[in-house]
């Protein structure tokens, strides 16, 4: 066909594994246009030929006409001429893949399924009716079945599931959504099911459902393997196996995630915000905390699936296997379930496990039996956690549906990163160029198994991203476990590493999701070393785009008598606070405190001494000692923020007109402004014999720490720092703290950003790592 016209474009973004092949040929063909596209390393090409305005006119209405999960970051095009080239193919085709000689990586995470495979499941004429893999170019596995780039089923999990006649069929029909869908899979030749009870296969296909099904409903714990991982499974209405699975998990109060079969369910046992809904019914479809409805005739048991917070952790359905487990389909005669427990396959501190061997071995002892399917999982991948702060989604956990979709940098790295993240909700993530890609959440470095699983992603992850570091970002604490083994892989490739303090990494990965050039960081969390060798945690860091930061206020230190045992026995920091204050505690309190005299006599000894005691300045650290001294905190707790968390809930129970922001004191020293909360506990210890409303002061400390906020935010811009501050570090997950201190700063003129796709927790320390170690004029974009 002759074309008087031509041009070349190249596409960088989320452009494969999403149907934008497919969607550029359909748009072709209805252009009249001849040419073809072809999926690079990490780009897209297209070239194209017909009229001069048709041209134009294709390229100019393509950006607002890509497939939902596609993200267009750049076009790059050459310039549009009279064709002298060798003629162009009509009708439009798709070539195949070609690896560029310099890989621009970036594929899209795994999708839940898709409205229109949903309704296919469910239809008795579709022959996918009841297939628990089926899937198209607008849902499915992406990260977790992809061996290398560009993204094409031979380099998937899928290669070796040779696509029958109807499949190859659609796969090659421009009129079908499964058009190139690399994850296209049918009955007859893709994946399939089977449950495993005592080591041997007891059924299979839909037989295997059917069987899963009936344990669940009998009390039984199902692990089931999922898209990124397995989950364990049980009735979220039975309260027996809810116990049952606590037990076995030693999992005794944190929050159990529960699957809901519908929205419609969903909205009778939850408040569900529109935000939530979008996020829920959509294509990234991850855990969000929502709050149970009130006057439900028949409630989930609530006490059991989240003890602590009365929030449940709610997600829907994201694989056709979990469409299939709530509802019948063909003979089976037992009823749908409303709701699913859906916890992660692990023991405590463990990664999920992601192969049947390692579920095996692993849950033994947990799950009573283990439904199972053939499709590989290459890597883990774990579901994603979303709260709503101030109106709008904030991710805590960066995983399905996020990972590892790239942050664009504004400016170029100066070199390549590998940044190996805290040792608390690890997380990894590889910077180059104008791209940062974060890992999946890897979770905390507690066990040789997260180690292993911290340890393969670190090599997989660069591999996979085609990328060679040439430095190593590391926490500054020397003892971290994610430190020691960046060190030992910075020893063994002969690469530099650079140590980067722990709450200006916070601060800038808050700066990079901002998209600002300068900015106050808020940074408050738990621990992190300082660059004094005292435990930091209550920073006002002034941080800019070049990596350049300051620190400019801060909590007065107190002491932390042992240590970590004080982070598992919050009564022991009430204690030193006490003493720190000039308080006499003696045997005669130890019963009203929940400690022998004897461990009162150690701790006080402890702190006068400074014995086995560093100093903290964390802000997590004052509120595990108020919630001991409002009797709230668990001994020994169970998991991370139990203690600040039970206060957090205390305080919403508060009555109005309660005592007021508690007292604190503000002293300068060394150009460092300090906040000094004794008066607030020498107020407690003098209010204790008449017993004080205990949610009035609980919430009556969250109001003094946002006043906090304010003094230190006020006193950082007296010494030059921005009006412009950032909420980061794992305590602004508290949402009633978060509200009050943007109300304040707000009124008082300040110009507050919070982080919303990078987790404030230490889940997104490793964005900050690599925009430090990685030199300067970086800064990460905000999403669009």
């Amino acid at each position: 066909m002759a074309h008087p016209y031509g041009v070349t474009v190249d596409l960088e973004g989320i452009l494969q594994g999403v149907g934008f092949r497919p969607t550029i040929q359909r748009l072709a063909a209805c252009a009249g246009l001849a040419g073809w596209v072809q999926n690079r390393s990490g780009t897209v090409r297209i070239v194209l030929g017909g009229e001069r305005e048709a041209l134009e006119r294709f390229l100019a209405e393509l950006p607002e006409r890509l497939p939902p999960r596609a993200r267009l970051e750049r076009l790059r095009r050459g310039p549009l001429r009279a064709w002298d080239g060798e003629p162009l193919p009509f009708p439009f085709e798709i070539r195949e893949s070609e690896r560029d000689a310099v890989q621009k990586v970036s594929i899209p995470a795994d999708l839940a399924t898709c409205p229109r495979c949903r309704e296919e499941l469910f239809d008795p004429a579709s022959r996918y009716h009841g297939y628990p893999f089926t899937t198209c170019t607008d849902c499915g596995p992406r990260y977790t079945v992809v061996d290398s780039m560009p993204y094409d089923r031979e380099r998937t999990a899928l290669a070796s599931f040779v696509l029958c006649d109807a499949c190859r069929a659609e796969y090659e029909d421009p009129a079908s959504r499964r058009f190139h869908a690399e994850s296209i899979a049918c009955p007859d030749c893709g994946p399939q099911v089977a449950l495993v009870e005592g080591g041997r296969t007891v059924a299979t296909r839909a037989a295997a459902i059917r069987r899963a099904r009936a344990l669940l409903s009998r009390g039984a714990i199902v692990a089931v393997k999922g898209l990124g991982g397995f989950l364990l499974a049980v009735d979220a209405r039975d309260r027996g196996a809810i116990a049952r699975l606590r037990e076995r998990k030693r999992r005794p109060h944190k929050p159990l995630a529960v699957m809901f079969r519908s929205r419609a369910v969903l909205e009778r046992f939850c408040v569900v915000p529109e935000a939530a809904c979008e996020l829920l019914e959509g294509s990234i479809a991850p855990i969000v905390l929502l709050a149970p409805r009130s006057g439900v005739d028949d409630p989930l048991p609530v006490d059991l699936l989240a003890p602590d917070n009365g929030e449940l952790g709610a997600m829907l359905p994201t694989t056709p296997l979990h469409l299939l487990l709530f509802a019948p389909v063909g003979d089976d005669p037992l009823p749908p379930f409303e709701a699913l427990v859906m916890t992660s396959g692990n023991r405590r501190a463990e990664p999920i496990a992601i192969d049947e061997s390692e579920a095996f071995e692993r849950l033994d002892g947990i799950a009573d039996a283990f439904l199972v399917h053939d499709r590989p999982i290459r890597l883990r991948c774990d579901d994603s956690l979303v709260a709503l702060q101030a109106g709008r989604p904030q991710v805590w956990r960066r995983a399905r549906g996020y990972a590892p979709e790239a942050l664009r940098l504004a400016r170029p790295l100066e070199r390549c990163v590998l940044a190996l993240g805290a040792e608390v909700k690890s997380a990894i993530a590889v910077g180059s160029g104008r791209e940062v890609v974060l890992s999946p959440h890897v979770g905390d470095l507690e066990t040789p198994e997260a180690l292993d699983g911290l340890e393969i992603v670190v090599e997989r992850l660069p591999r996979f991203l085609d990328r060679r570091p040439e430095v190593i970002a590391v926490d500054l604490h020397p003892d971290m476990h994610s430190t020691r083994l960046g060190r030992r892989l910075a020893a063994g490739r002969g690469l530099p590493v650079v140590p980067v303090q722990h709450h200006a990494a916070h601060a800038a990965a808050a700066l990079a999701e901002s998209g600002r050039e300068r900015a106050l960081a808020l940074v408050f969390d738990g621990t992190g070393l300082g660059t004094d060798g005292a435990i930091w945690g209550a920073e006002a860091i002034e941080v800019a785009r070049d990596g350049s930061w300051r620190r400019l206020a801060t909590f007065a230190p107190v002491p932390l008598p042992g240590g970590d045992a004080a982070v598992r026995e919050p009564v022991r920091q009430l204690v030193a606070r006490w003493v720190d204050a000039g308080i006499a505690v003696d045997e005669r309190h130890a019963a009203r405190l929940g400690c022998s005299a004897e461990e009162l006599r150690v701790w006080t000894l402890q702190v006068r001494r400074r014995i086995r005691c560093p100093m903290t300045h964390a802000a997590g650290r004052l509120f595990d000692a108020f919630a001991a001294a409002l009797g709230v905190a668990p001994r020994p707790v169970t998991w991370e923020a139990q203690a600040p968390v039970r206060l957090e809930v205390l305080a919403g129970r508060a009555r109005s007109g309660g005592p007021g922001p508690v007292p604190f004191e503000l002293r300068e020293r060394g150009g460092l402004l300090q906040v000094d909360w004794r008066p607030a506990f020498v107020r407690l210890f003098e209010l204790a014999p008449r017993r004080p409303d205990p949610a009035g002061w609980a919430r009556a400390l969250h109001e003094g720490v946002a006043a906090a906020c304010l003094a230190m935010a006020r006193y950082a811009g007296e010494h030059g720092a921005p009006s412009q501050v950032l909420l980061t570090g794992g305590v602004f997950a508290n949402r009633l703290l978060t509200a009050m201190t943007l109300e304040r700063l707000g009124e008082a003129g300040f110009s507050v950003d919070l982080p919303r796709e990078v987790p404030p927790n230490d889940g997104g320390i490793a964005l900050g790592q690599v925009l430090i170690a990685g030199g300067a004029a970086a800064c990460a974009s905000p999403s669009p």
